[in-house]
C-alpha cells in the first residue's frame, strides 16, 4: 500500500487496498497525454495509406511510393512509441506490485 509520495502508511490488518486500483479505468488511456504522439503518428500513417491507394489507382507511381514510405515510417514510429510507453509503465507497476515487500514490512519482520 504505497502512495505517490515518498511516505507510506502500513495497513493495520494486512487488508487489501481497494482505494487505489492498479487496473486502467475507462478513458484513462486517452486521458494519458504520453500516448497522444503515437495516436497522431497513427493518424498520419492512415492518411498516407489513403493517399498511396488513390495515387496508385490514378497511376501516379512516384507519389504512391513517397506516401507509402511515409506510411511505413510513421506507423513504425507510432508502434515504437507505444512499445516504449508500455515498457515504462510496466517498469513503474513492477516497483509498486503487491507481491513485493515494502521497506517497513522488511523492518517489521526483522524485529
Amino acid at each position: 500500500m504505497t502512495s505517490n509520495e515518498h511516505w507510506e502508511i502500513p495497513p493495520l490488518d494486512d487488508a487489501q487496498d481497494i482505494t487505489r486500483q492498479s487496473a486502467l479505468q475507462p478513458g484513462e488511456t486517452l486521458a494519458d497525454t504520453r500516448n497522444w504522439a503515437a495516436y497522431v503518428l497513427f493518424g498520419i500513417a492512415f492518411v498516407a495509406v489513403l493517399v498511396t491507394l488513390v495515387a496508385g489507382w490514378s497511376s501516379a507511381v512516384g507519389v504512391a511510393v513517397v506516401f507509402g514510405i511515409l506510411a511505413v515510417v510513421t506507423l513504425a514510429g507510432g508502434l515504437g512509441l507505444i512499445a516504449l510507453e508500455r515498457r515504462r509503465s510496466r517498469a513503474d507497476t513492477e516497483l509498486d506490485s503487491p507481491g513485493e515487500s515494502s521497506a517497513w514490512q522488511v523492518i517489521a519482520r526483522e524485529e
